[in-house]
């Protein structure tokens, strides 16, 4: 089975009656009080699946840890207010814990959020499980669902070779977020992990839409011109590396979305459509594009 359809299946299984949102989103959500929701998500990094030791300190890698998790709460609207780590080693090693240490605290102290638990297990290989817990104004919540056929499709910074640099040096877009959600109506939203091409198909499917992309805007990283022969190379980068962590939103066209919010750029990169079909247009050229994102299966 592939990744997508060990989701669905999970999905069909496991239907909550009491959650607002259960699986298939960023986040699940749950009543939490009159105005706010709880906005729940984890993730993992596993030695030799998501890092390699070595090529980045252990103070990257817990920073990266952090940095998935707290991506997923700003694909939401939302603000992270606490999370649990649990840590799988070989052995007891306090230089690994120290530095992964240093890293959590440093991403606790920029975006605002405590560690109040977790566990510690023995490995074969080392992993880094983080379960985050944050909120979100009713009014601000955004999901993958509710776009519509004529909304425009942005995306924040810029993507491709992620794992050339930027992979471990993550800024999720918490803060721009916020500002997006306060003052722009925002249909849908999903954060970039497995790649543009592969979480823009997941917005299409949710909402039963195509989409036409101009590749000319897409907002290429140094990293993947730099590891590009020509401007097809760097697009195919853009569209399939995934680990980006930026944000993918939808709006409607009377919304004047901004070309920037602080020191990121917000990019307009296509158009959703009725007809279900996922093309770029380069130039006079249409090209099909598929999911090539990453999968773990």
């Amino acid at each position: 089975m592939k990744e997508k359809e060990i989701i669905d299946f999970l999905k069909k299984n496991f239907k909550s009656k009491k959650a607002f949102i259960g699986i298939g989103d960023d986040c699940a959500v749950i009543e939490y009080s009159k105005n706010y929701y709880l906005i729940l998500t984890t993730d993992v990094l596993v030695e030799n699946v998501h890092f390699e030791k070595g090529k980045f300190t252990w103070t990257q890698i817990g920073k990266k840890a952090m940095a998935v998790n707290l991506s997923d709460i700003a694909a939401m609207g939302g603000i992270p207010e606490f999370a649990l780590v649990s840590l799988g080693l070989p052995e007891s090693n306090f230089k690994i814990i120290k530095e992964l240490a240093e890293g959590i605290k440093e991403m606790c102290k920029k975006y605002k959020f405590e560690i109040i638990g977790g566990n510690l297990t023995k490995s074969k290989e080392i992993f880094i499980d983080v379960f985050m817990v944050g909120i979100v104004e009713k009014k601000y919540l955004k999901t993958r669902k509710g776009t519509k056929s004529g909304d425009l499709i942005y995306v924040t910074g810029s993507l491709g070779a992620s794992q050339i640099k930027k992979q471990f040096n993550l800024e999720p877009r918490i803060f721009e977020v916020r500002e997006i959600v306060k003052k722009y109506k925002v249909n849908s939203m999903i954060d970039i992990s497995d790649g543009l091409s592969s979480d823009l198909i997941k917005l299409c499917e949710v909402n039963k839409l195509g989409f036409k992309l101009y590749l000319e805007n897409l907002p290429v990283s140094e990293e993947a011109k730099k590891i590009s022969k020509d401007k097809f190379e760097e697009i195919l980068h853009v569209l399939n590396d995934g680990e980006d962590y930026e944000i993918l939103f939808t709006a409607g066209r009377e919304e004047k979305i901004p070309e920037k919010i602080g020191k990121i750029k917000i990019t307009k990169i296509g158009e959703m459509t009725g007809k279900r079909e996922f093309i770029g247009i380069l130039e006079d050229k249409i090209i099909e594009i598929k999911d090539k994102g990453f999968s773990h299966f």
